[in-house]
């Protein structure tokens, strides 16, 4: 096996303590030929600045003029790294901490075929590391707006195909990004990588877990830290929205928007009543503007013809 150059793209915002974590893992891998590109999505603090003079020529930073999103972010980085010469992009969330081995197994195994377009590793629970996140199998219910996966336990594979690439720990072959392209910037945070997976597979690459990769996620934190829950619900729901919009027919993608919807309320309404049953106003008030802002989303959706193109 040769040694293609790999540039492992980490995105930073607001989340300095996770960031470092992340390339702490990152300066102890054993794979021999790979670059680290900071992205900094105009955090607030002093990151770029502590980032610089802790990690100083190890990584490359960009630092944008303002926040991005998850897709447009990564891709200023995707263009610098490939105007560099990189052979694969790696996506890392901050918020992840990997094994010495893990970047040998994922080119090991990307370069036995050249139809593998995007590669994941097997990634563990960072608090709970006997939980596993993504293990492969993989499907997606544009319908529903779900990731379930479908991998029994007593597999024992060392690969496997599956339907969706997690943007938390995405290798991305150069030819992949060549010929479908960057990642999809209609979508400021999630789901992004939902479509790109989508499209990877539209256009005959596979998607694979290289089982023997392990990755640690600590799970959406920079989201959690950074963003109001509720603004991070919206984002995903109105992803969702987007992506219906672009894969399912016209029939189809409004009768899925009510049947979501209808199932929301029905959440939404028992949530309500055991709210009032035990008298919290806080929980009804918060519950009654969730649900508002995701009415607004659907209704908005559902009469627009924004993000209409399908590929």
């Amino acid at each position: 096996m040769g040694f293609p150059r790999v540039s492992i793209i980490v995105l930073n915002w607001n989340g300095l303590t996770d960031t470092i974590e992340c390339l702490e893992s990152l300066h102890g891998i054993t794979y021999p030929n790979y670059n680290v590109i900071l992205v900094d999505n105009a955090s607030q603090g002093d990151d770029v600045k502590v980032l610089r003079e802790k990690f100083g020529d190890h990584i490359h930073i960009i630092q944008n003029d303002k926040n991005y999103g998850f897709a447009k972010g990564n891709n200023i980085g995707i263009r610098f790294a490939m105007e560099k010469g990189a052979g694969y992009v790696l996506l890392l969330n901050n918020d992840t901490s990997v094994t010495p081995e893990f970047l040998d197994e994922m080119v090991k195994v990307g370069e036995s075929d050249e139809k593998i377009g995007i590669l994941c590793p097997k990634i563990y629970l960072y608090y709970h590391p006997e939980q596993v996140q993504l293990d492969g199998e993989v499907k997606v219910s544009l319908w529903w707006g779900t990731i379930t996966s479908r991998l029994r336990q007593s597999d024992t594979r060392p690969v496997v195909e599956t339907g969706f690439a997690t943007g938390a720990a995405m290798m991305i072959r150069r030819q992949t990004m060549e010929q479908i392209g960057l990642l999809p910037e209609e979508y400021f945070f999630g789901v992004e990588d939902v479509d790109y997976s989508l499209l990877a597979l539209k256009n005959n690459f596979k998607i694979v877990v290289a089982r023997r990769a392990v990755v640690l996620h600590k799970g959406s934190r920079t989201a959690a830290a950074s963003m109001d829950l509720s603004v991070t619900a919206y984002h995903v729901l109105k992803g969702w929205q987007i992506l219906r919009r672009k894969y399912l027919s016209t029939p189809g993608y409004l009768l899925s928007s009510l049947t979501v919807l209808a199932r929301q309320a029905f959440t939404a309404l028992a949530i309500l009543l055991r709210g009032i049953w035990h008298r919290d106003l806080r929980q009804v008030t918060m519950l009654l503007r969730n649900m508002a802002a995701d009415l607004k989303v659907m209704t908005k959706s559902l009469f627009s013809s924004e993000s209409g193109r399908r590929p």
